[in-house]
């Protein structure tokens, strides 16, 4: 008797871990096919919003080029991207973009007085937005089309008033980058844009004409939310 139910007991024993490792295995089964999934770009799925922060230069000829340095730029980036296959991802997208425009140097306005000079360049896009995943890993493109603002003030000097003047245009946004996927719903990103906006302001009663493309390039790093 004793040794029947120690039997028993070993049997049961093994029968309750058989049926515990077969469990184990059926639940990898199933989770390797979703973790699977969702590395190869199907975690992008979903509303997006990114936020970046890095540098832009223009690089457009004429006296947008002559006049500027590198400087900070700001955005927030707002979207939904749909599953296009296991990898794919597409959606629209919302960009908002805040340059701040640097001077190389001290700006003379041709009389020895220094002038302090600010140009601001805010641009609202809108269009769509690609992503393709490899593993954790994935590529972004994006394009949009909308509107391209830039604002110049100075402070010139005692014998010149103050004076600002801005301008309003279409603008183009055409963008790349690469991004990793650091959680199930946080990505880290390296971004590049080359913000394009056509203006073509040339009247007698602003004391600038905006009458050139000005183009940038924005270089960035970014933090992503899909949510």
């Amino acid at each position: 008797m004793v040794r029947g139910t120690q039997n028993g007991r070993r049997v049961g024993a093994r029968g309750g871990a058989a049926v515990w490792a077969a469990l184990a295995v059926a639940g990898t089964m199933v989770a390797l096919p979703a973790a699977s999934a969702r590395a190869q770009g199907a975690g992008m799925e979903g509303f997006l919003l990114e936020v970046p922060v890095g540098l832009g230069t223009p690089i457009a000829e004429g006296g947008y080029e002559r006049l500027y340095d590198p400087s900070l730029w700001l955005g927030l980036n707002l979207g939904y991207l749909f599953a296009l296959g296991d990898r794919v991802t597409i959606g629209p997208a919302l960009d908002v973009q805040y340059s701040i425009g640097n001077v190389q140097s001290d700006w003379h306005h041709g009389d020895g007085y220094e002038d302090d000079l600010y140009l601001g360049r805010l641009r609202l896009i809108g269009g769509a937005r690609l992503t393709v995943g490899f593993g954790s890993a994935f590529l972004l493109m994006r394009l949009g089309l909308g509107l391209d603002y830039v604002h110049a003030s100075w402070d010139d000097s005692v014998y010149r008033e103050d004076d600002d003047d801005s301008d309003v245009t279409l603008g183009i946004v055409t963008g790349l980058g690469m991004g990793y996927m650091v959680a199930d719903r946080i990505g880290i990103e390296f971004l590049l844009d080359f913000p394009v906006g056509f203006h073509d302001e040339d009247r007698d009663d602003d004391p600038v004409d905006w009458d050139d493309e000005m183009i940038d390039i924005l270089a960035s790093l970014a933090v992503s939310f899909v949510l």
